[in-house]
């Protein structure tokens, strides 16, 4: 969903969504994730400009979650793409529990370029360890508004079977 009313999100709904995302697999259930709620005017806009997919909807979000990871929750290397996995999984819960609450939202891809890193951690005065995942833009759906077709694959396109005997 793009296309929000007007209405400010409560904070109660977000925490009794964030309550249920918790309960979602994390590796050594480390939850490395953090979600930042943002739906102050000014700093929502200048959020909103950062991530490249936004055009022509920023506008309409009334909130915005950012989903960070801390790095230092693994700190071997080897490990640390659990981040993204883990804020994944969080992420897709939280979504269904908005759905749940009467909520919409939509994930906002965020872009692994160092500049709006850079800019997003300067906005958010996020630790050097902290990684932003991706942007959840969160509201009460407009009945109005349009959502963009795109054709889903299937099972037959996404399945393949190796070593299966029947």
């Amino acid at each position: 969903v793009r296309w929000f009313e007007n209405k400010p999100v409560p904070k109660s709904v977000i925490e009794k969504a964030v309550d249920l995302a918790t309960l979602a697999p994390s590796a050594c259930n480390r939850q490395p994730y953090h979600f930042l709620v943002i739906d102050d005017g000014q700093l929502l806009d200048e959020l909103m400009a950062l991530p490249i997919g936004t055009k022509g909807f920023a506008h309409n979000v009334p909130c915005s979650i950012v989903v960070t990871a801390d790095l230092s929750y693994f700190p071997t290397e080897k490990d640390r793409h659990l981040i993204y996995i883990d804020s994944a999984l969080a992420t897709m819960q939280l979504m269904l529990a908005f759905e749940t609450l009467g909520l919409s939202s939509c994930p906002i891809n965020w872009p692994d370029i160092e500049e709006r890193e850079e800019k997003i951690s300067s906005l958010l005065d996020l630790d050097t360890t902290v990684r932003p995942i991706l942007l959840l833009a969160v509201g009460y759906g407009s009945e109005t508004g349009k959502i963009p077709y795109s054709q889903k694959k299937g099972a037959s396109q996404l399945v393949s079977y190796i070593n299966n005997e029947s």
